[in-house]
């Protein structure tokens, strides 16, 4: 049985929660634990109508009591990317190369320009999704069938040409502009 993404991104997080209040068992009460999450309200509107700060109750039980806090769950797009081009922190090519969100390059959830996108550099790819697809008789996506994808990829690669790899620091120039960005360009 296949499992879903969120269950393969909470076990293992769940398996530690095990481990770390059976560590902690000589303690006679239940261990507090904090966990800090990336998300923002501006990624979607469910990520949206989260707490900032709020009490995990499904990985709560009578042993251990998970708070879970949001610290970047307030910011914007441009102070993510502040962040970054402040700290000098790297990030993913796949912003530089359009992406807006970055996910398995083939996420169901994805938006339709970044499934374009990972059409156009990974074409091998996304010509197996669309094997798949006929395979099963069903589309990608709801409404959406790998091969669109692949013919909205091919469709822009005979406008623009095939994709060349941007230069580092493209997708920070949008926010911070291109000095900063330049530093990116000159560690790749």
């Amino acid at each position: 049985m296949q499992r879903s993404t969120p269950d393969a991104k909470r076990g293992p997080i769940w398996a530690l929660y095990t481990r770390l209040t059976a560590e902690l068992a000589h303690l006679g009460r239940p261990v507090r634990i904090l966990e800090c999450i990336g998300q923002r309200a501006a990624e979607s509107r469910q990520r949206a109508k989260l707490a900032e700060v709020e009490i995990n109750r499904s990985a709560s039980n009578g042993r251990r009591h998970i708070t879970t806090w949001r610290p970047i769950h307030g910011w914007s797009d441009a102070r993510v990317w502040r962040e970054i081009a402040d700290s000098g922190l790297p990030y993913h090519p796949a912003y530089d190369w359009g992406n807006r969100r970055l996910s398995c390059v083939f996420c169901v959830l994805g938006c339709v320009s970044d499934l374009v996108n990972g059409a156009r550099h990974m074409p091998e790819l996304a010509a197996a999704y669309a094997e798949q697809e006929i395979a099963v008789q069903a589309d990608f996506k709801h409404g959406l069938s790998m091969a669109e994808i692949i013919r909205r990829a091919a469709e822009l690669d005979a406008e623009h040409g095939p994709a060349a790899r941007p230069p580092a620091g493209t997708a920070l120039a949008g926010y911070v502009g291109k000095s900063a960005a330049a530093l990116y360009d000159l560690a790749a």
